[in-house]
């Protein structure tokens, strides 16, 4: 648990020396999308209004820290939610419409460290430190927790950069990673009421594939980000009965974006997941709004 705090701390105190810090190259932008549907009350139909919206925010910090060494910092957040118009009947039979209870659709916390070593040659050396997160956690209808579960990842290994021109990257990665999971006040007895700390630890290879670039003068940007994860070991591989830890962990993430006219932009998000400790197949998740995106820096 101590480990777990010595890093959060690290990133704490990373993030406030980003923002007091001078000559780095700070890239950033807030976002909000939103899509409303509605239906007059004699609709012939099933069908409902609805009002979905997500606010997000990416941010960079980029530093040669000393000619062998390269910093880049990430943070990337978002939080959405879905208000889903439906139908109820009173005990005379009269039909009328109400607004449910949001609903969560969309929720990220996603921060990262990488230290790349310049040496001039085909592959620099890396370290990283990524914590992932979400700010609310509501997996359990008893108890709303706020920020958790808590994913640390450290990794290190070699990396790339295949196309650097302008406004194009392309770069790669490729190394050891360890990572820990950290989910608080586990329900494990109903009566009484038993709560707990559960950590996960394993380890083994990632590789991590990244392509941003700006389409001038058509103000579309475009960025993906491929990260493939193989465990060698986990610290509850006996929980698994069928050994699901052992299979690839596969997260495949694409944004569009198109500037319309000043703030007003055109959004895609597009997400393949595949962790077959959550679910045993491909998971698919598409975000498109009309909405505003302001560059901060």
């Amino acid at each position: 648990m101590k480990t777990k705090i010595t890093v959060l701390a690290a990133l704490i105190i990373l993030s406030v020396s980003i923002l007091g810090a001078q000559n780095w190259t700070l890239k950033g932008d807030v976002n909000f999308t939103a899509t409303q549907n509605a239906y007059s009350n004699n609709w012939a139909g099933t069908e409902n209004g609805s009002i979905t919206w997500v606010a997000g925010s990416n941010m960079s910090a980029e530093k040669q820290l000393s000619p062998l060494f390269f910093n880049i910092n990430t943070l990337k957040l978002a939080f959405g939610q879905t208000h889903q118009q439906k139908e109820r009947t009173d005990i005379l039979g009269n039909t009328e419409s109400y607004w449910a209870h949001p609903e969560k659709s969309t929720d990220k916390i996603d921060a990262e460290a990488l230290m790349k070593m310049t040496m001039q040659t085909f592959v620099n050396p890396f370290m990283g430190l990524r914590a992932e997160s979400q700010f609310l956690d509501m997996s359990d209808p008893s108890l709303t927790r706020i920020i958790n579960p808590i994913k640390f990842t450290e990794s290190a290994g070699i990396t790339r950069n295949f196309i650097q021109r302008g406004n194009e990257l392309w770069t790669a990665r490729f190394g050891a990673a360890f990572r820990q999971n950290l989910n608080r006040d586990v329900l494990v007895s109903v009566l009484p009421e038993e709560r707990e700390l559960q950590t996960t630890v394993d380890g083994g290879l990632e590789f991590v594939s990244e392509y941003k670039n700006v389409f001038a003068p058509s103000n579309v940007s475009y960025s993906n980000k491929l990260q493939i994860y193989q465990a060698l070991f986990n610290s509850r591989s006996d929980e698994y009965q069928h050994e699901e830890w052992k299979s690839p962990d596969l997260n495949w993430e694409h944004t569009l974006g198109l500037k319309l006219i000043g703030a007003l932009s055109l959004n895609l998000y597009l997400q393949l997941l595949y962790e077959k400790e959550q679910v045993a197949e491909l998971q698919f998740k598409e975000t498109m709004g009309l909405g505003f995106s302001y560059n901060l820096f």
